[in-house]
């Protein structure tokens, strides 16, 4: 991903009607779902969540996006498409925009361009695979290591007795791995518990990445054990 990064900052953010909008403060609205599509986003810095609600007015997490991310790909159709879900400010972000007309041009004329965001989209619909996968086959606990592991190679961490601190409340956790409130919290307090996790208001500490990872992989092994 390192050398697709590398195109895309350098020929994206370099088109003069690319404008970088900065210091964006949380809960700061990109785009709302079923709004006309009418540019594309690169995650400069920060974090952005995506999510979907559907008629029943539910709501799931699509995912949570940090530096190097493309958000708003339904402005390349090739009809006049809407956004397919919300884009909202986690932590304090920066981002470039770049208008629909501008990116159809330069896909056209640009073949190294266009072949990187094809690249960072199969990137991102085999992240949705996963994602069903994980809902389908593996139990809360595990999903909710899983996303910790990840989410914590988004951020950096503040000091070297914090941790990695995470800008997610357990509402939003449970609508990103698809479970009950309830049952997330419970599921947290246990890692509490077992000093994988520190919880606190709209904060989430991870001490050790490498120790949700183990108890991830650990967790994986038993759900299989039992499942086979």
């Amino acid at each position: 991903m390192s050398a697709l990064l590398q195109v895309l900052r350098s020929q994206l953010l370099s088109l003069p009607e690319a404008t970088r909008l900065s210091s964006l403060r949380r809960f700061t609205s990109l785009f709302t779902q079923g709004q006309p599509a009418d540019a594309l986003y690169f995650i400069d810095d920060g974090l952005v969540k995506l999510t979907r609600t559907n008629d029943a007015g539910e709501r799931i997490i699509l995912s949570i996006c940090g530096a190097g991310d493309l958000i708003g790909e339904e402005v390349m159709s090739s009809d006049e498409a809407s956004y397919q879900g919300d884009a909202e400010v986690l932590s304090a972000a920066s981002l470039y925009r770049i208008p629909r007309d501008t990116l159809r041009r330069v896909l056209t004329q640009n073949g190294e361009l266009a072949y990187a965001v094809i690249e960072f989209l199969l990137h991102r619909r085999q992240m949705l695979a996963d994602k069903v996968e994980l809902l389908c086959l593996h139990d809360v606990e595990y999903r909710i290591l899983h996303y910790l592991a990840d989410l914590s190679n988004l951020v950096s961490p503040t000091n070297q007795t914090d941790g990695y601190q995470l800008p997610i409340t357990q509402a939003e956790l449970a609508d990103l791995i698809g479970a009950t409130r309830e049952t997330t919290s419970t599921t947290l307090n246990q890692l509490e518990r077992e000093g994988l996790i520190k919880l606190s208001r709209r904060l989430l500490t991870i001490p050790s990445p490498a120790s949700l990872r183990s108890a991830r992989a650990r967790t994986g092994t038993a759900v299989n054990v039992k499942t086979a």
